[in-house]
């Protein structure tokens, strides 16, 4: 399928959680609107002018949500999904607002999806030298522990560039409303026994990147217990 008729698709839908991100979101828009109409993007408690900007350049484009207060990264996809439902999506794309993902994955994510009939796809960072060595060794540990407990093996936990239909994220709905929601999602879709793939995607590592931290990685070790047996 080209990546035209993949745009046309009415029932395709593009989330997008953004917070403090003025110095990237219009980029990161402008890449993904080639790939795909439907976006919606939800500024979550930003202080610095992200909604204005949104406002400013993408009103009655795509759909931008605001939470009042910095709720978390997984508060803000949990909102966007909703959404996106209401106005009648069938497929889900997760895609981060930093600019660190190129919207030439999206058809890709969504072909595989779509031609292995499959519930959720994950987007696989190649772990060049790119990556900066912290995340590189943190992903690592996490993925080898996360495989260990989920019924789901993945190279790469922790990436936010997925898909996956509206019928998966209704038996993955995820309480997680800060970083931990990849690993929720992924321990969730294990315990469905869901159909899964992944697809390499490019990724551009920024020097402020605001991923998952050691802090973080030692939160969701401990939650993820807690989604495994509970």
């Amino acid at each position: 399928m080209s990546y035209t008729k993949f745009r046309q698709k009415k029932d395709i839908f593009a989330i997008i959680p953004a917070y403090n991100e003025k110095n990237n979101i219009i980029s990161t828009i402008n890449n993904i609107k080639k790939y795909i109409s439907n976006i919606i993007v939800i500024d979550d408690g930003s202080v610095d002018n992200t909604y204005a900007l949104l406002k400013q350049n993408f009103d009655n484009q795509i759909t931008i949500l605001k939470h009042k207060i910095n709720l978390g990264k997984g508060a803000a996809m949990k909102t966007g999904c909703e959404a996106a439902i209401k106005m009648g999506a069938k497929t889900l794309v997760m895609i981060d607002g930093d600019g660190q993902h190129k919207g030439e994955g999206i058809p890709k994510l969504i072909y595989k999806l779509e031609k292995e009939k499959l519930d959720i796809v994950f987007g696989l960072r190649a772990f060049s030298k790119e990556m900066p060595l912290l995340m590189r060794v943190g992903n690592k540990f996490l993925s080898f522990i996360i495989n260990l407990v989920s019924k789901i093996k993945l190279e790469d936990t922790q990436s936010g560039f997925r898909v996956f239909t509206t019928d998966a994220y209704k038996k993955i709905y995820w309480v997680s409303t800060d970083y931990s929601v990849e690993t929720e999602m992924i321990i969730r879709a294990g315990k469905h026994n869901l159909k899964y793939g992944t697809a390499p995607i490019q990724t551009i590592y920024k020097n402020n990147h605001k991923g998952t931290t050691p802090i973080d990685g030692v939160i969701i070790f401990f939650n993820l217990l807690k989604w495994r047996f509970l």
